[in-house]
C-alpha cells in the first residue's frame, strides 16, 4: 500500500481531538507522514495532510515571500507551494528529482503546497519517544516550525508543526 492510501485509510478511523497541535491516535501514538529534505528526516501529522502530489507546473508570483516557489490550480483552488528547503535553509537543489513530491496541507482553513525531497511513509510514533521543542534548545527561526523530535531506532524525525509554517506564508 503506497503512502496516499495509507494516509486515506489512516483519517477514517482518525479521532477528532488533539493534543498539543497533534492528533492523539489513543493510548500514546502519533500519526505522522514522514519525508526527506536534505539527507534529514521530517514528519507531519498526518490529519494535515489532504494529498501527495508529483511537483507539476506552477506559476511564479512577483514579490511573493523567498520560499514560495509559485501557486498552483488544485481541482479550482489557488494554492501558495512553500519550498521547505528554502523556508528551513537547506541549499536549494539544481534540478527536479523524480523522488520530489508536493504535500498538501491543511490547517486553521489554510491550504498549501509543501515541496520536500522525498515522501517516505506514515509513521506511528510513541509519544514516549518525542522530545518537546521547548527542550531542544536550538535558534528561534528553526524551532518556531518544530513540534519536537522523535526517536525512532536509528534515527531522528523532526515532527513539524503545520499551523505555525502556514502562518509564516502571510508575514
Amino acid at each position: 500500500m503506497d503512502v496516499p492510501d495509507r494516509i486515506a485509510m489512516e483519517k477514517e478511523t482518525a479521532p477528532e481531538k488533539t493534543l498539543g497541535g497533534l492528533v492523539d491516535f489513543g493510548a500514546d501514538v502519533l500519526q505522522m507522514v514522514s519525508f526527506r529534505l536534505s539527507g534529514e528526516d521530517y514528519a507531519v501529522d498526518v490529519m494535515a495532510v489532504q494529498e501527495i502530489n508529483r511537483l507539476s507546473d506552477m506559476t511564479r508570483v512577483p514579490k511573493a515571500p523567498y520560499f514560495v516557489d509559485g501557486v498552483i490550480n488544485l481541482r479550482g483552488k489557488i494554492l501558495p507551494v512553500i519550498n521547505l528547503r528554502k523556508l528551513l535553509g537547506f541549499p536549494p537543489l539544481t534540478a527536479v528529482t523524480e523522488d520530489m513530491r508536493m504535500i498538501v496541507v491543511s490547517a486553521e482553513g489554510s491550504l498549501a503546497g509543501l515541496t520536500v525531497d522525498e515522501v517516505d511513509q506514515v509513521l506511528r510514533i510513541p509519544k514516549s519517544r518525542v522530545e518537546e521543542q521547548k527542550d531542544l534548545g536550538i535558534g528561534k527561526s528553526l524551532g518556531d516550525f518544530i513540534q519536537g523530535v522523535a526517536h525512532m531506532e536509528e534515527r531522528l524525525v523532526t515532527l513539524l508543526d503545520i499551523g505555525k509554517l502556514l502562518s509564516v506564508r502571510i508575514a
